[in-house]
């Protein structure tokens, strides 16, 4: 899932006012589970979204990091690379030499990374849970040294496949992050390759509000860095150019790519962009069925965060049982009613490309972009008009086909790793404001939740780890889908902190997005995801 754009930043803690006002200490369970150190075992590659607080500097910027890591499931770090773009200012493939990792039996873990590079060396600290032997989720949580947050996951490679005639075939991107100038943007689309070399396509682009819709993707090739070429090799690395941006790219195997951007090829400063590229093996047919969504991104109007999830049934082009939350800056919404005009679905069978649109009054409408990678998955951008301009916000995320349902306590039971990142506030107003990203294993009895976690609010170096939760889920006497006009609620309860209520929406027993739904305790507008321990 992508995180948000622009995240504002304070100069002072809030973590005692922020989260530890209300609620008692939670004991965290004792691990249990499967996983151990051999657990992790492979060439990985990884991806975070959050902020750096530089050597020296007095506020911190974005930042995000792509690279890959080489686990030898004993516990020991052999080797890697890593792409680093904070607010445009690139480290180029900085050799990852060493480090370390540890894992519980619940999945979750720690992971350092030792980083060499021409500019900098560093130690950079993770919180880790696997979701798989073959994936999980990581937030960054380095307080030493040159200190930075952010939420992303790591998925096992396929060595075999390190090589540019393995991105073959028409690939479903999403991109997000700042432009040139620091404002946020974001490209989702579809480009054709025949062996490593991009043949064209379309994307659709929302630049700090500016839509240039399906657009034309350049040609391009996907190459060897002639500076660094044994990284594609050693870890799947290397470079490609895609509308004039060079972008370096790390192969999980054929049906994955994920990339960052490292420059400009028209001389100008690199945007900071990062996202994944998804094999798309045949045009999905026309949408049919239940979908859930979730974007993530900025309110251009004060640079605030906005979060949008929801779900919707298609029917050819017709577009019904709609349920959207929304917190635009810490402002909360829920709609349940569409009626000021027919909500519809536009969709080209050739390329997979869709537009739905519902409005729930003449001044509330709302319009997503959508490229499908398969009949059940893709990726989602918004356009929605407001009533002052064309269009006030810049977000993308996933939708997914809802399945496995109905959703009861049968099936959304076991353990789930989940991690939500945002922002938080201990006043009412987003005036001054903090990264948040938090990471848990919960274990779901009866629909109740009960865990372990690590949360960072980040300006302030405010660290809690191996924290105990509780919580709770519940379907409203609804199905868990949505789909019969009640929202399901998920309360979260952490430790020293009042109860923070949020919205889910299951894709499948496996997977959830969910956002929080008001400022109970805390001001926050974090969203994130549940995801299943196999």
């Amino acid at each position: 899932m992508n995180r948000f754009l622009t995240a504002a930043v304070a100069a002072a803690s809030l973590w005692g006012a922020a989260c530890s006002s209300h609620g008692s200490t939670i004991a965290p369970p004792p691990p249990a589970g499967k996983y151990s150190n051999a657990s992790l075992n492979g060439t990985y590659a990884f991806m975070t979204s959050g902020e750096v607080l530089p050597t020296n500097a007095t506020s911190a910027v974005p930042m995000v990091r792509v690279g890959s890591f080489v686990a030898d499931g004993s516990g020991h770090i052999t080797g890697g690379v890593e792409d680093v773009n904070a607010a445009g200012t690139v480290s180029n493939a900085a050799a990852i030499t060493g480090g370390s990792y540890s894992i519980a039996s619940d999945g979750r873990g720690t992971l350092s990374l030792t980083v060499v590079s021409s500019v900098f060396n560093s130690t950079v600290n993770f919180a880790i849970t696997l979701t798989s032997t073959a994936d999980g989720l990581m937030i960054d949580e380095t307080t030493t040294g040159q200190v930075s947050t952010g939420s992303g996951n790591f998925m096992l490679q396929n060595p075999s496949l390190f090589a540019t005639t393995a991105v073959s075939g028409n690939y479903i991107f999403d991109f997000s992050g700042l432009d040139s100038a620091g404002a946020p943007a974001s490209i989702v689309g579809r480009f054709s390759t025949t062996s490593g070399s991009i043949t064209g396509g379309i994307d659709d682009q929302n630049d700090n509000g500016t839509l240039t819709p399906t657009g034309t993707v350049l040609t391009g090739s996907f190459t060897s860095d002639p500076q660094n070429a044994n990284t594609l090799a050693g870890s799947g690395r290397g470079l490609v150019t895609i509308n004039g941006e060079i972008f370096a790219f790390y192969i999980v195997d054929a049906t994955r790519v994920r990339l960052i951007s490292v420059a400009s090829s028209g001389g100008v400063a690199a945007d900071m962009l990062t996202g994944d590229a998804v094999l798309q093996a045949s045009v999905p047919a026309s949408p049919s069925g239940s979908f859930a969504f979730l974007v993530a991104g900025s309110d251009l109007n004060a640079r605030n965060g906005l979060i949008r999830v929801g779900r919707f049934d298609v029917s050819g082009s017709t577009v019904g049982k709609i349920l959207l939350d929304v917190n635009d800056a810490g402002n909360e919404i829920e709609h349940t009613t569409f009626t000021s005009s027919t909500p519809s679905v536009n969709y080209d069978t050739t390329t997979g490309r869709g537009v739905v649109s519902f409005s729930a009054s003449t001044l509330l409408q709302y319009s997503f972009v959508f490229y499908l990678s398969s009949s059940t998955s893709g990726v989602i951008q918004d356009v929605s008009p407001s009533d002052t301009s064309p269009v006030s916000q810049v977000a993308d995320g996933s939708i997914a086909a809802q399945t496995g349902g109905p959703f009861t306590s049968s099936n959304i039971t076991g353990p789930y790793a989940m991690n939500w990142s945002g922002l938080v506030t201990s006043g009412g107003q987003f005036a001054n404001t903090d990264e948040e990203d938090l990471l848990a294993q919960e274990t779901s009895t009866s629909l109740n939740l009960t865990g372990t976690y690590d949360l960072f609010q980040f300006t302030g170096l405010s660290l809690g780890t191996n924290l105990g939760s509780t919580g709770s889920i519940n379907f409203n006497g609804g199905d868990g889908s949505g789909g019969d006009g009640k929202s399901p609620t998920m309360n979260v309860n952490l430790s020293n902190a009042s109860a923070i209520h949020m919205v889910v929406y299951f894709v499948n027993p496996q997977l959830a997005f969910f956002a929080n739904r008001d400022n109970n305790g805390a001001s926050r507008i974090v969203a994130g995801i549940l995801k299943a321990q196999q």
